[in-house]
């Protein structure tokens, strides 16, 4: 059993890739808040919120082409 962070890595830099993958990101989503949950309903609201406006049609909507365009424009 690894007893220092040292022989840790060494042990995860030796899982295959899949596995190293699924550990980073088991080891970044533990380093997320307990509240999650809170975040995601409150995007839930905002996404809900923003969608019945554009089925209102109150949104303020802007045609992709003009979106891409203004992209191609501001990464020259």
């Amino acid at each position: 059993m690894p007893n220092t962070l040292t022989e840790i890595e060494r042990q995860a830099r030796d899982l295959p890739t899949q596995e190293r993958a699924r550990l980073a990101l088991t080891l970044i989503q533990s380093l997320e808040p307990t509240d999650a949950g809170d975040v995601e309903d409150a995007w839930r609201v905002e996404v809900e919120a923003r969608w019945a406006s554009i089925e209102r049609g109150t949104a303020e909507t802007i045609a992709a082409p003009e979106v891409f365009a203004e992209i191609r424009r501001a990464l020259r």
